[in-house]
């Protein structure tokens, strides 16, 4: 669980969690810079949107995914990467705070300044880094012809249920995550198209194991599908050739905002 440094940072509304998690404040010398990879996140987003419809609009085909879907998706997974070196930084910073907490004596007033004035300043450079990333996310995306719908259920398939990574790691990238409300609605959205599509292909022994995955989900609190990893065969076989690809390319100090989509409010943006 996280520590004090990162509760008191939380509590005060700068950390992120999951669901509406990223409230940026904005200083007055830093307002243009903060702002203009989240403007351009939200851009793109828009155009995604646009072309592909909102994340739970996507039909996944009877077969799942393709090998040429799981190249685009990689695609973009080696695009956003490159931040995976930033936030490893922001949560060392974090674990520095809370070594501070667990020294089982009062820390000198000196360190206490030093680790949160750290954290405030990794914080800040986290808020802006989040909106490059996502920026980055949704360009490529378009850029390769794939919508946030399929790039959610590629993910949450590949890494969450085949390979087990546990979902929403971020800064306490240590302990076991679990599916936020916002991803569970979509994935089991997902799922449902899923279940109509190989329905229409008459496909129906599979729409059923599709469905109990769907009824699942209500019922237990690690809401994965496939949370054992037992996938249909079919997705297996496509996932199999891309596991050391997949492994590559994943970054448990950026899962927590992953899937996440930014709004804008006035001068904030929230994730969710």
């Amino acid at each position: 669980m996280a520590g004090t440094g990162k509760k008191w940072l939380i509590g005060c509304g700068v950390g992120c969690a999951s669901s509406v998690v990223l409230i940026v404040l904005i200083s007055v010398g830093g307002s243009l810079f903060m702002m203009r990879p989240f403007d351009k996140a939200v851009q793109a987003q828009k155009d995604l949107t646009e072309i592909y419809g909102t994340r739970t609009e996507f039909v996944p085909l009877p077969g799942g995914v393709t090998p040429d879907r799981m190249e685009r998706f990689l695609t973009v997974r080696r695009a956003v990467m490159a931040s995976c070196e930033t936030f490893e930084g922001v949560t060392a910073k974090f674990d520095a705070m809370e070594d501070l907490d667990n020294q089982g004596e009062e820390p000198e007033v000196g360190e206490v300044v030093k680790g949160v004035g750290g954290i405030m300043g990794a914080v800040f450079g986290m808020a802006g880094e989040m909106g490059k990333v996502t920026q980055i996310r949704n360009e490529t995306l378009q850029a390769n012809g794939m919508g946030l719908g399929e790039y959610t259920w590629i993910y949450i398939l590949a890494y969450n249920s085949w390979l087990g990574k546990a979902p929403n790691t971020g800064l306490d990238h240590g302990d076991e995550g679990t599916m936020s409300d916002s991803d569970v609605e979509v994935i089991g959205q997902l799922m449902a198209n899923h279940v109509t599509a190989l329905q229409d292909a008459g496909r129906e022994a599979e729409a059923r194991l599709w469905q109990a995955q769907i009824d699942r989900l209500d019922r237990v609190a690690l809401a994965i599908p496939f949370a054992d990893g037992n996938l249909p065969g079919e997705l297996v076989a496509v996932f199999k050739p891309f596991r050391g690809k997949l492994e590559a390319n994943y970054c448990a100090y950026m899962a927590e905002f992953d899937l996440d989509t930014i709004q804008k409010k006035g001068l904030s943006y929230h994730t969710n």
